[in-house]
């Protein structure tokens, strides 16, 4: 069992600004704000979108959507969504702006107040993060950390998600709460993979293995080239009626044929997804598509479109044609579309299946992470919790044997 995490002495703010100014320098140069209506939040959207960086999962299109969708999941939800500004420029304006950590707080018996990432869950949000520009990432994170320890103590645990091990911005983070008595936990979650896209496709066949350099050839060949196989980009609202109704049919079916319900058979998933890639559309980010054989839908992609990169979201396939391999014939177009809009990463996401490594994707570490304030009554809820968890863990194992 794990002992008892100690509680740290906490210094005191106001009298350390007094002793030592330059100490709290930085954080002082920051103004943080808790916005908890997400109406108080639009007038921001046009810089959440640049301190996104082109990364559709962190956008306000996409979160704010979650949020309408996922708000009433659980009773105890409440938005608290933290925006940092710079200090030096007076009344907060959006152009100010530094930095966003866009959260949620949900509450529960066992956990306490746990604030959370807006778009994890079963969503499956990928590349979720603090908000912030490089340059400012720094400074920023010793505002929030200062915040959130000494200004704001309505939390008990900060869980974090499948964030990307090489994330500066959440490490910092990290970094400044350890500074200011947090205790810090990391696990290891599931890899992400990408694929590093080169400028032209036979480029990318070069970097293929030698017998799937001669499938994806054969296959483009003979099915793709001959227009035995149709591909369709949805690209007007009439299109994207036809791709979508396609995108469910084809998922569901594959799922089922293994065994497993289906990412739509989840209600409160399939609304937030029809929603959010409406809009997605609406803005140029949606690359939703279906490869038809002979004339019949065989495969579909849901995938979303950033700056430097294509998000290869969901799919479907026909399984009752897989020895017509619909899967990779859809691929091969969707790979070739990305490439042609001068993407540089193909980024299939986090999950260790075999066909990622198949397709030359380098896996990227992904880590869970929990914070714990210096304070006692969340340090001594989390240790109770861990010792439970550990407790039903070491029950199912002895069950299991």
């Amino acid at each position: 069992m794990t002992s008892p995490l100690k509680q740290p002495a906490r210094p005191n703010a106001a009298l350390l600004t007094r002793i030592i100014p330059e100490l709290y320098l930085e954080s002082t140069a920051m103004h943080v704000i808790r916005v908890q209506q997400l109406d108080n939040l639009f007038s921001y959207r046009e810089r959440w979108e640049e301190l996104a960086d082109g990364c559709v999962f962190r956008s306000w299109t996409w979160l704010s959507t979650w949020w309408k969708h996922y708000q009433s999941l659980r009773p105890a939800q409440s938005l608290n969504v933290l925006l940092v500004f710079d200090r030096e420029h007076g009344k907060p304006q959006p152009k100010h702006l530094l930095a966003i950590l866009p959260c949620y707080l949900n509450t529960s018996l066992t956990r306490g107040k746990v604030l959370r990432l807006l778009g994890d869950g079963e969503v499956c949000s990928n590349h979720l993060s603090l908000l912030v520009k490089p340059d400012n990432a720094s400074r920023v994170s010793e505002a929030l950390a200062d915040y959130l320890v000494h200004q704001w103590e309505e939390w008990d645990l900060i869980d974090l998600s499948t964030i990307d091990d090489q994330d500066v911005a959440i490490g910092l983070l990290g970094s400044a709460l350890q500074s200011q008595g947090c205790h810090t936990s990391r696990q290891a979650g599931p890899n992400s993979w990408s694929v590093t896209l080169p400028d032209h496709w036979e480029e990318f066949l070069a970097l293929q293995s030698k017998s799937h350099r001669k499938q994806l050839r054969r296959l483009e060949k003979r099915i793709l080239d001959t227009g035995q196989g149709v591909w369709h980009l949805a690209q007007t609202q009439q299109d994207f009626d036809i791709a979508w109704t396609i995108l469910v049919d084809l998922h569901q079916r594959r799922r089922i044929s293994l065994g497993e319900p289906g990412c739509f058979a989840s209600q409160r998933w399939a609304d937030f997804h029809r929603d959010v890639a409406g809009q997605l559309l609406q803005s140029g980010q949606l690359r939703l598509s279906w490869l038809e054989l002979g004339g019949q839908p065989a495969a579909a992609e849901y995938h979303l479109a950033g700056s430097q990169a294509t998000f290869a979201y969901q799919g479907g396939i026909d399984p009752d044609r897989l020895e017509e391999e619909p899967g990779r014939l859809s691929t091969i177009r969707t790979i070739q579309h990305a490439i042609g809009e001068g993407h540089l990463e193909f980024d299939l996401l986090r999950g260790d299946e075999p066909y990622k490594a198949h397709w030359r994707a380098t896996p990227r570490p992904t880590n869970n992470i929990q914070i714990v304030p210096p304070r006692n009554s969340a340090r001594w809820r989390y240790q109770a919790w861990n010792c439970l968890r550990e407790a039903r863990q070491l029950t199912r194992k002895f069950a299991n044997s």
